[in-house]
C-alpha cells in the first residue's frame, strides 16, 4: 500500500506525533512532493484544532473565582484558628486554672525596677533586620554549633510542627557576649512562623534579669518587651549559657509556652 493510499491513517498519527522518527521523516518527504496528501494533512490539522478549541472549558466567571478564593481563605483561616486553639491548651494558665497549673509554671513577678537588658532588644533588632544569611542549614546545625560556638545542643521542642532550619554566628555578638543565632520554622496549619533563638556564652546570673519572671520547677524564664516584640530569656545555671527567643508574629504567651516546651529545663535539672 502506497503512502497516498494510507494518508488518512498516517495523517492522524502524524498530527498526534505517534509516528516513529523514520516513518515521520518518510511522510514529510512525501508531503513535499504530493499536493493531494499535503492538502489532506492540512485539512485534518484544521479539524483537529477546531476540536481542541471546542473542548477547552470556558473561563470561570470573575464572581465565581472570587467566591472560591474567599472560601479557600476562610478554610485556611479556620485551620489556623483550630491550630491556635490546640496551642491554647498548652498556653500559660489563666486565673481560672492557675491553681491546677501552678506546679508547672508559676508567675514570680517583675520584682523591683531594673535597668532594661540590652540582649533582648539587640536580638529583636537582628530578627527585624533579616540581613544575615544562615551559615549552616538542616541536620548538621547541631554539629556546627559544637564546632564553631560552644559544646551545647540546639534547643529541642516537644511540640510537633517545629523544625530547626539552620544557624549562624553573630559577628558583633549580643550585649558584649559571643552569640549564635538559630532559626526555627513553626507550622500552624497553613501558617508558618519564624522563631529565632540566640545563644549567648558566659552570662552572669544577674544578666537578662529584667522583665516578668516565670518559674518552671526551680528554673526561671523571663518575658521581655523588646521594643514591641516579645522575647523570652533563660540562663542555664550549669554552663552559664543564655538563650533569647523572639518572634515577630507570636504573642508573649505563645512564645513563653513554646520555650517551656523545650528540653532546656530538663537539661538543667539533669545536671543538678
Amino acid at each position: 500500500m502506497t503512502l497516498c493510499q494510507s494518508i488518512e491513517t498516517l495523517s492522524m498519527a502524524f498530527l498526534d506525533d505517534e509516528l516513529v522518527a523514520e516513518e515521520r521523516r518518510e511522510l514529510e518527504l512525501h508531503l513535499l512532493g504530493c499536493a493531494s496528501c499535503r492538502e489532506r494533512v492540512e485539512a485534518e490539522r484544521s479539524e483537529l484544532a477546531m476540536i481542541r478549541k471546542a473542548l477547552v472549558p470556558p473561563p470561570a466567571p470573575a464572581l465565581l473565582k472570587a467566591r472560591v478564593a474567599r472560601a479557600l481563605d476562610a478554610e485556611d483561616a479556620a485551620a489556623i484558628r483550630s491550630e491556635r486553639r490546640r496551642w491554647s491548651r498548652w498556653m500559660l494558665p489563666g486565673s481560672a486554672i492557675a491553681a491546677a497549673a501552678a506546679a508547672l509554671l508559676v508567675f514570680v513577678g517583675a520584682g523591683a525596677p531594673r535597668s532594661r537588658s540590652q540582649g533582648p532588644t539587640d536580638v529583636a533588632n537582628v530578627v527585624k533586620s533579616r540581613s544575615l544569611p544562615l551559615e549552616v542549614q538542616g541536620a548538621s546545625t547541631g554539629a556546627w554549633l559544637h564546632d564553631h560556638f560552644a559544646p551545647v545542643e540546639p534547643p529541642q521542642f516537644t511540640q510537633p510542627g517545629i523544625r530547626l532550619v539552620g544557624g549562624r554566628l553573630l559577628p558583633n555578638g549580643i550585649a558584649k557576649h559571643d552569640a549564635a543565632l538559630l532559626q526555627y520554622l513553626v507550622s500552624l496549619g497553613a501558617e508558618q512562623l519564624t522563631l529565632t533563638a540566640v545563644v549567648l556564652k558566659d552570662l552572669r546570673g544577674d544578666e537578662l534579669s529584667d522583665g516578668q519572671a516565670w518559674q518552671v520547677g526551680d528554673q526561671v524564664l523571663r518575658v521581655h518587651d523588646a521594643n514591641g516584640m516579645p522575647a523570652v530569656t533563660y540562663i542555664d545555671p550549669n554552663d552559664h549559657v543564655g538563650y533569647v527567643f523572639a518572634s515577630e508574629r507570636m504573642t508573649a504567651e505563645e512564645l513563653l509556652r513554646l520555650v517551656v516546651s523545650t528540653d532546656l529545663i530538663a537539661r538543667a535539672q539533669q545536671h543538678r
